[in-house]
C-alpha cells in the first residue's frame, strides 16, 4: 500500500521520501569534517580547511573516495596518484604551487568542482600545502612515500611552461588551426566540429577505468578556463590521468599551437554564456530595505529597479546544456525579506506523475550558524535550512493536482483510492511531497549532511512563494518573516552577513535529488 501511494503521487520521488525518512544519526551517516588518518597530518597546515571543504570529494586521504564521490560524474582527483589534469607544468612534472591555487580558487568549469572564493586567500594556500602532503604512493613495504618530497630530494624544480604572447586571429591562423586539428586526430576524439562525438569517443577512458567523455567544443566548457593561455596549456601539456595527450615543440610549435587554440575557441556555439569566470564583484547579495512591503509577486516591476548577483551554477553530474547561472535580487522592509531569482530554462517542467518525467526547481541553503560548512548539505556540527521551491507546487489555489487518472485518461484500475486519505498512507502521514494541496509552493527543510533532509513540520512551513515561467525564464520569489519562531529557521539580523547557496534542477534534463547544478557559498546582507 506504501509503495503505490508513493508511486501515485509522483514514483522518482520514492529516494527522496526515503532521504526524507532518515532521521539524522540513522542510516547513512551525517557528512562532517572528515577523519584523517594520514600519518602526522594534524601537523600540516590546511589540515582542518581540507577536512571541512574537501574530504567529502575526494576523501579523508585524498583517494577521491569521499562519501559525495558516489554522486559526481567526472569522479573527484585522486590525489595519491600524482597526477594532476590542469597544470602549467610540463607532461610528467608535478604542478605548482600556483597551479593548485588557481584551481582552488577558480574552480573546474562544467565540473563538480566549485569555486572556492569564499574561503580566504590564506586558507586556500593552506589547502594547497595538504593537497601536496596527500599526494604520496604507498610502496610494498608499507613506507609511504610523497611525489613532491621525491622531486624536491631529485632536484626537480616544478616550472611553467612558457606561453609566447598571443597573436591576433586572422583568416589564416583559423585555416592553419583547422589543418592541424585535422593532423593531428582531434577530430577522432572531439569530433569534425568539435562536437565531442568523434569515432573513438565512446571508447575513452580515464586511468581508473572510468568513461571519460571528450571535451565538447560546441559549449567552451573548458575545465581550465577558455582563455587563450589556458587551452595553450592543454595542447603543450596534456591533461594527466586523460587521454588527452601533450604535444610540445616537437610535434607543433608555439604559433601552430596558437593558431589551433583559436580554431578550437572558434567552434564555440555563440549562444552558449562561457561560465569560467569568478563570481562576479564580493560574492555578497546586498538586500535593501524599503520603505513599502516587500514584493510579492516575481513579475513586479519593481524587481527590474535592482541590479542582479549573478551566481555561477556547477553541475554535479554531465548534462546538456547545463543552466550556468541564476539571477539573485533580495530586498527586506523590517519585517520580511524577499529573495527573487530568475534563470534561464527554455522548458518549463512541472507536475511529473510519469517515471519518466521530472519537475524544476530552486533552492536557497543557508548556514545556520554563520559559518560556511560543507557545501553539500551541511555537516553534522553545522545545520543548514533549506527553501525549496518545486514547480510540481506551483498551482494556483483551487488548481486540481496532475494524478495518474489525469494524465492516463484511459487507464483502468480494479482499485483506486480517489477520496479516502487513510487510503492514501503517505498523505495521511503528513509527507509533505503526498499532500494534495500544498499550503505553499516552497518546502522548508533542515540538513546536517547527506542522508538527513528532512521536512520542516506541516506547522513549521513558514517560507512563502511564488514561481512564474515566461520567455523561456523561470522567476521565483521566496519570503519570510525575519524573526521567525521556528528554532529549525535561519536567522537574519540587519548588516549581519547569512551564508547562502544556490541550487537548480532542470527537470528537461532529468535531475532530481543530487543531480542538479549548484553555486558555492555566497554572503546576503540585510542593509540598515
Amino acid at each position: 500500500m506504501m509503495g503505490i501511494c508513493l508511486v501515485k503521487v509522483a514514483p522518482h520521488f520514492v529516494i527522496a521520501f526515503a532521504l526524507v525518512a532518515t532521521p539524522p544519526g540513522k542510516g547513512a551517516d551525517p557528512v562532517g569534517p572528515q577523519q584523517l588518518t594520514v600519518g602526522e597530518s594534524a601537523a600540516v597546515p590546511g589540515r582542518s580547511v581540507y577536512a571541512q571543504h574537501c574530504a567529502a570529494c575526494h576523501g579523508a586521504n585524498g583517494g577521491g573516495d569521499g562519501p559525495a564521490a558516489v554522486w559526481l560524474y567526472p569522479k573527484p582527483r585522486h590525489f595519491d596518484s600524482g597526477l594532476f589534469k590542469i597544470r602549467s607544468t610540463p607532461a610528467g612534472v608535478l604542478p605548482t604551487d600556483q597551479d593548485l591555487f588557481e584551481v582552488i580558487t577558480r574552480g573546474m568549469p562544467g565540473s563538480s568542482m566549485p569555486s572556492f572564493t569564499y574561503l580566504s586567500e590564506a586558507e586556500r594556500n593552506e589547502v594547497v600545502h595538504y593537497v601536496k602532503h596527500l599526494t604520496a604512493r604507498v610502496e610494498a613495504s608499507g613506507e609511504r612515500v610523497n611525489f613532491f618530497d621525491e622531486a624536491r630530494a631529485r632536484g626537480q624544480v616544478a616550472t611553467s611552461v612558457p606561453v609566447p604572447p598571443e597573436p591576433p586571429v586572422t583568416v589564416r591562423s583559423l585555416a592553419q588551426g583547422q589543418e592541424i586539428y585535422s593532423k593531428l586526430g582531434c577530430f577522432v576524439c572531439h569530433g569534425l566540429t568539435g562536437e565531442g562525438m568523434g569515432p573513438a569517443a565512446p571508447l575513452l577512458k580515464d586511468m581508473w577505468g572510468f568513461s571519460l567523455p571528450p571535451r565538447d567544443f560546441n559549449t567552451g566548457a573548458f575545465r581550465g578556463g577558455h582563455m587563450g593561455r589556458d587551452l595553450y596549456l592543454r595542447v603543450a601539456t596534456g591533461m594527466a590521468g586523460t587521454p588527452m595527450p601533450p604535444y610540445e615543440d616537437t610535434a607543433i610549435s608555439p604559433d601552430q599551437r596558437w593558431a589551433l587554440v583559436h580554431y578550437v575557441q572558434s567552434l564555440r556555439r555563440k549562444d552558449v554564456e562561457i561560465n569560467d569566470i569568478l563570481a562576479p564583484g564580493d560574492g555578497v547579495i546586498h538586500a535593501p530595505r524599503l520603505s513599502r512591503q516587500v514584493p510579492v509577486d516575481p513579475a513586479d516591476p519593481f524587481w527590474e529597479t535592482l541590479d542582479p548577483v549573478r551566481v555561477p551554477l556547477s553541475p554535479l553530474w554531465p548534462e546538456n546544456n547545463p543552466i550556468p547561472a541564476i539571477a539573485v535580487r533580495a530586498v527586506h522592509d523590517g519585517s520580511h525579506v524577499a529573495i527573487l531569482c530568475t534563470w534561464r530554462d527554455p522548458i518549463a517542467n512541472g507536475a511529473p506523475v510519469r517515471v519518466q518525467d521530472f519537475q524544476d526547481a530552486v533552492a536557497l541553503q543557508f548556514s545556520m550558524n554563520g559559518t560556511t560548512p560543507f557545501i553539500g548539505m551541511g555537516d553534522k556540527d553545522n545545520a543548514v535550512n533549506i527553501w525549496q521551491w518545486k514547480a510540481d507546487w506551483q498551482r494556483e489555489r483551487g488548481e486540481p493536482r496532475a494524478d495518474v487518472d489525469t494524465v492516463y485518461v484511459s487507464m483502468h484500475s480494479d482499485l483506486y483510492f480517489q477520496t479516502d486519505a487513510l487510503h492514501r498512507t503517505a498523505e495521511a502521514a503528513g509527507n509533505l511531497l503526498a499532500q494534495p494541496a500544498p499550503v505553499s509552493p516552497v518546502e522548508d527543510a533542515n540538513a546536517r549532511g547527506f542522508g538527513t533532509f528532512t521536512s520542516q513540520p506541516a506547522s513549521g512551513q513558514n517560507v512563502a512563494g511564488r514561481g512564474i515561467w515566461r520567455d523561456g525564464h523561470w522567476s521565483v520569489v521566496f519570503i519570510r518573516e525575519l524573526q521567525s519562531r521556528e528554532t529549525a529557521d535561519v536567522r537574519f539580523a540587519i548588516g549581519k552577513p547569512v551564508p547562502v547557496a544556490l541550487a537548480v534542477w532542470d527537470g528537461e534534463n532529468r535531475d532530481r535529488n543530487g543531480r542538479k547544478v549548484t553555486s558555492n557559498w555566497h554572503q546576503l546582507v540585510l542593509e540598515p
